[in-house]
């Protein structure tokens, strides 16, 4: 078993060493893989219809459970979106990834969740932390920059202010210059070079003057400047 310590995995021999109470709910952070993968959403109301547009966005396939698309019913007709309503079934969760109840109804949500989770489907369940498996964060994007600001399921509305803060100090240069790391990061790659190497490297990418070019306007200042760290970082070989 481990334990961290500053940030470092530590050895420890019992598992009772590890304390369970060190951090709050929702304490594990993950990004996940949402392409092509089946999402259920339980519910029709004003919730429901603002999280569904966020996951399709992310190519999920959502299907939308209701006894009334109050309002998901707007949401009808867009691609990869199935409503669906009736009598509740759990074969709704049939190889699905992940599900967000919030039908409105407390025993609603959680019997659904409960079925979600005999079927080892990962569920949160609105403002009711005992019975979710994850927390949504407050989330900004920058391109493919992702920054995800939880607070353990407590205090969302503290989470969106932080993000918003964050927003202000991280402008859609990020979003460029990761643009620009991607396509270079083949390159980086077919060297062969150690980690140590590519990570001394990437620091210096990260560190160097490119993302002042980017907030300047001038994207092509921004490529060379990579391009050029990249040849001196080769030719150190």
């Amino acid at each position: 078993m481990t334990a961290i310590e500053d940030g470092v995995p530590a050895a420890v021999d019992d598992v009772r060493a590890v304390d369970p109470t060190a951090t709050g709910a929702f304490g594990y952070p993950v990004f996940l893989e949402l392409r092509g993968r089946h999402v259920v959403v339980a519910g029709g109301g004003r919730e429901p219809a603002h999280k569904i547009p966020g996951l399709l966005a992310l190519g999920a396939r959502v299907t939308a459970w209701a006894p009334d698309h109050a309002d998901t019913a707007a949401l009808d007709g867009s691609p990869g979106l199935r409503l669906t309503t009736g009598r509740w079934d759990p074969t709704v969760l049939d190889d699905a990834l992940i599900a967000i109840v919030a039908t409105g109804d407390r025993a609603t949500d959680r019997a659904i969740a409960t079925d979600a989770r005999e079927r080892r489907v990962l569920v949160n369940t609105v403002d009711d932390i005992p019975y979710c498996d994850w927390s949504a964060p407050a989330i900004l994007r920058r391109g493919d920059l992702t920054i995800a600001i939880g607070t353990g399921g407590i205090a969302p509305a503290l989470a969106v202010r932080i993000r918003d803060r964050a927003a202000r100090d991280v402008g859609p240069e990020y979003g460029a210059l990761l643009a620009i790391f991607g396509a270079v990061r083949p390159r980086i790659m077919a060297t062969g070079r150690s980690f140590g190497d590519r990570r001394r490297l990437w620091y210096g990418l990260a560190d160097g003057p490119a993302l002042a070019h980017l907030r300047a306007g001038d994207g092509d200042a921004a490529r060379r400047a990579v391009d050029e760290a990249i040849d001196a970082w080769e030719a150190e070989r």
